[in-house]
């Protein structure tokens, strides 16, 4: 992922939002992976991990550990516009 995939960072966003701000990572990555399938597109966990990072580290998501093997997704910025609203 040479630049970041602004479909991938919709779908992340848009499916926390609708997921109460909170998700396991295995399940957003499911989620936001078959959407992008529907879209003719594909994210490699690796990809998506360092999509997670970015979104951290620009403080839309918040990253945490809960069980071994296991991250809680969780969204910050209540107001990101994910709806086209």
């Amino acid at each position: 992922m040479k630049e970041m995939n602004n479909e991938a960072v919709l779908f992340v966003l848009s499916e926390l939002k609708r997921n109460n701000g909170t998700l396991n990572d295995k399940d957003l990555y499911e989620n936001v992976n078959k959407a992008l399938k529907y879209v003719g597109q594909e994210i490699s966990p690796k990809e998506f991990n360092k999509l997670l990072l970015i979104l951290e580290t620009r403080g839309y998501i918040r990253v945490e550990g809960s069980r071994k093997n296991m991250r809680i997704i969780k969204l910050l910025k209540k107001e990101a516009n994910t709806s086209g609203s």
